[in-house]
């Protein structure tokens, strides 16, 4: 056994900068969606740098859903006691982009009842 103690490894910011740079770029393209509560990390040092957007509302959501391309079927219904929200993944310019969309107007109840397809596409 030894005392040595490995240190992490410490990843420059610029692994970063294809995240940041799609961020600007949908900016650019989209500068009239609605803003979004933004991060930009690694989830674990084996991947690439990913673009987070959490938005504000099931509406707001849905404007950058499309926007990426992501298909309704690829979004995710999440509950808590406290909360429900969607989630998505999609891919800009190459960047993972991880979409989150809160303050979903159902009770974590009827958003954890399983729905049958035929419902859904009603």
């Amino acid at each position: 056994m030894t005392d040595e103690i490995t240190q992490p490894t410490v990843r420059p910011i610029s692994e970063q900068a294809p995240a940041a740079e799609a961020l600007a770029e949908l900016i650019g393209m989209f500068g009239d969606l609605p803003g979004a509560y933004v991060t930009i990390h690694r989830p674990c040092l084996s991947q690439s740098a990913r673009l987070g957007l959490q938005l504000d509302s099931p509406v707001a959501f849905e404007a950058w859903r499309t926007v990426l391309a992501i298909a309704p079927a690829d979004v995710a219904l999440h509950a808590s006691a406290e909360s429900v929200w969607l989630s998505a993944d999609g891919v800009f310019r190459g960047v993972p982009v991880h979409l989150t969309g809160f303050e979903v107007p159902l009770t974590a109840e009827v958003a954890s009842t399983p729905q049958a397809a035929e419902a859904v596409s009603a």
